[in-house]
């Protein structure tokens, strides 16, 4: 009968650990059961007299005032009572405390660890880093609950040991195809990183460093400065966050090449990737590279070299018939390694181009980190991993939250691929992780990409696989300190969406989309292939956007990004409302040409102030609205212009349809008939 209670209560303590809404999920959480309540007078103890030990005590103060109205005390003198003690293992009184509450000191000799106990006589946090008692720090946040009266919270009787699986955890920020976060952005993606245990940002360059060497390139308004960085970089440290430097050393630099001063370094003229050969180019490198670790004090340097498809398609095409592109490319990258030794850098690359060519990866200098990319979901990724690792070399595994040239992300694909590259990262040995998160068609929204984003963040510090179902029950507490489910459940309609789209066998929910033109020879072959789902996706779409308004007050944490869901329901609404809507401007044109009786009021009905026309044209201007309002939240003005052209060009088109039925509608008075779609320019599905 005692094992049978004591199996029992052992099922209940697992379930109440599972149970607890924490991202990432630390490696070792025991529940005992009841909790701590907290209210005036509290104190947070920091037994250390570094600044940034404070600093951590600052955010945790910051969380029992925002959560549940709580001021607290943060001091450095420890104080009896229910507070919070902050400190390292090696303080007598920490290392008591430890061993009283029967903590796992041994997990604290693992780098970043924390141990982190509540029980009725207050909470500790130990660890032996700075970074371990920030992570402590962050665990702790997330488990303070409101508790009911204002001045009053909660915190559940936990025993956590918990380290990260992987060393390096980061997310590489695409400023070169488009957007350039803001100042205010940086440093918000830096702190939000860090709540969720990533350590690393690289901010992907191409054309916006202002290299003394290349003048003229990098465009006005888009300039990371030497300053901004140094900026940046000092904000990071608090959070423990490395800024490495990402700049494009090979392909990806046609917005140089494209300038005469630049161009006869190309492979092809104005083209995108530097001539194999070219001294001038090495020459570029080497100052750029010298440039980036003066402004960067980084372990890295990331020399990007990823699709570089013109490669001996141009100045190096004899070269490379005779020796193959292959060794082209491994060659010019061994020689820029030699070159950029005495920087005293550990060189990062992406390594798309050495997997084609595997008999080859022997020969790259071991020094070199191999960043393996791939964004879609599979099962496997060992064959994306194992080259490198045969060949002696340390990697990161590099998966993405699918958010480039969709009008949102594509959390399912997302999740799916970071959390199986990652997993397989960490079974082979993988250094680090960096998700990626690119603008290529220049349109994608930063704030949308949370959810993929911090579930990379559990990926990486979690030992195995996510359970995704865990990670999304924690989501809404984790990060919008919701105790609901409206936020997670809001992505779930999306990536719906996104399903739903790809069932008509034309692609996801992607911009393209957004921007055809249903009267087109395109469109009226797409129009009848999206129409059986139209109604499912704009009812989806519509109670998505609604809902996040209504829940948008729930939202303690982050609250800004919700907007940015809103505009992604809105923008799928927009794009099957116009399916919808053109569909049946065809066919009331078809009926309007064979009933005379009826052509005035269909006509009227296609184009007037309660058109359909008109409600197209009114939906792009709302949209463009939105639109300009949130990339100004999170980005420079620079290329918004561009990117609002689109939109200007889309609320024209409709503008133009709509004088265009007028007209017609006009002429049927004198003329009594309508010309054939085709004379018009229509091509009606």
């Amino acid at each position: 009968m005692k094992t049978r209670i004591a199996v029992l209560f052992l099922a209940a303590v697992a379930l109440l650990a599972a149970d607890l809404p924490l991202i990432p999920y630390p490696q070792s959480v025991e529940v005992a059961g009841g909790e701590l309540a907290v209210s005036a007078p509290f104190t947070i103890s920091v037994l250390s007299k570094t600044q940034g030990d404070r600093f951590s005590a600052t955010m945790l103060q910051e969380e029992f005032y925002n959560t549940a109205g709580l001021r607290a005390t943060v001091s450095t003198i420890p104080r009896a009572g229910h507070g919070v003690v902050i400190g390292y293992a090696d303080n007598e009184i920490v290392a008591r405390q430890i061993a009283k509450r029967g903590l796992d000191a041994e997990a604290l000799s693992k780098p970043e660890s924390y141990v982190l106990s509540v029980d009725e006589n207050g909470a500790l946090i130990a660890s032996k880093t700075p970074a371990g008692l920030f992570y402590g720090v962050q665990t702790l946040r997330q488990l303070i609950r409101p508790a009911g009266k204002r001045g009053h919270a909660t915190i559940p009787h936990v025993k956590i040991s918990d380290w990260p699986a992987l060393r390096y955890r980061g997310l590489s920020i695409d400023v070169s195809r488009g957007p350039i976060l803001n100042e205010e952005q940086m440093r918000t993606a830096i702190r939000t990183l860090a709540e969720y245990k990533l350590n690393m940002v690289s901010f992907y360059m191409e054309h916006v460093f202002p290299f003394t060497n290349s003048p003229g390139v990098a465009p006005e308004g888009a300039e990371l400065s030497p300053d901004l960085i140094k900026r940046l970089v000092e904000y990071a440290r608090d959070f423990h966050v490395e800024i490495v430097p990402q700049q494009q050393t090979f392909g990806h630099l046609h917005h140089m090449l494209k300038f005469e001063l630049y161009s006869p370094m190309a492979e092809l003229p104005y083209g995108q990737v530097l001539a194999a050969e070219d001294r001038n180019a090495f020459k570029w490198v080497e100052q750029a590279a010298k440039q980036l670790a003066e402004a960067f004090p980084s372990t890295f340097i990331h020399i990007g070299s990823d699709e570089t498809w013109e490669l001996g398609q141009g100045r190096s095409k004899e070269y490379a018939a005779r020796v193959g592109i292959g060794e082209v490319y491994m060659e010019r990258i061994r020689r820029v390694i030699e070159m950029l030794k005495p920087l005293k850098r550990r060189p990062m690359f992406w390594g798309d181009i050495a997997l084609n060519h595997p008999e080859l990866i022997q020969k790259l200098p071991k020094e070199l980190v191999a960043m393996t990319w791939g964004y879609s979901p599979r099962e496997d990724f060992s064959n994306q991993i194992l080259p490198f690792r045969n060949a002696g070399m340390d990697f990161f595994v590099c998966p993405g939250v699918n958010n480039w040239n969709r009008m949102f992300p594509n959390f399912d694909d997302a999740v799916g691929n970071i959390n199986n590259f990652v997993r397989d990262g960490k079974k082979h040995g993988a250094m680090g992780m960096l998700n990626t998160d690119w603008r290529d068609d220049g349109e994608a929204l930063f704030n949308m990409a949370w959810h993929p984003i911090v579930f990379s963040a559990a990926a990486a510090w979690q030992s195995g696989a996510v359970d995704t179902a865990k990670f999304d029950a924690a989501f809404d507490w984790a990060f919008y300190r919701n105790d609901g489910s409206e936020f997670v459940d809001s992505i779930h309609n999306l990536a719906r969406i996104h399903a739903l789209f790809r069932s008509t066998k034309i692609t996801d929910a992607a911009d393209g989309l957004f921007w055809f033109d249903p009267f087109s020879r395109v469109g009226a072959n797409w129009v009848p292939r999206l129409l059986p789902v139209a109604s499912e996706i704009r009812t989806l779409a519509e109670r998505t956007a609604i809902q996040l308004a209504a829940s948008s007050a729930k939202a303690r944490l982050h609250p800004r990004t919700v907007d940015y869901l809103r505009f992604a329901a809105w923008r799928a609404d927009t794009t099957l409302m116009k399916v919808e809507l053109a569909n049946e401007i065809a066919q009331r044109y078809r009926e309007a040409m064979v009933t005379p009786k009826r052509t005035v009021s269909l006509l009227g009905s296609m184009s007037s102030p309660n058109g359909l026309v008109q409600d197209i044209r009114d939906a792009m201007v709302q949209r463009k609205a939105e639109y300009r309002r949130l990339w100004l939240d999170e980005n420079r003005p620079y290329f918004l212009d561009s990117m609002l052209a689109r939109y200007d060009h889309e609320i024209l088109y409709w503008t133009a349809k709509e004088r265009l039925f007028i007209q017609l509608r006009n002429e049927f008075y004198l003329t009594k008939s309508l010309p054939s779609p085709e004379q018009i320019g229509l091509v009606l599905p």
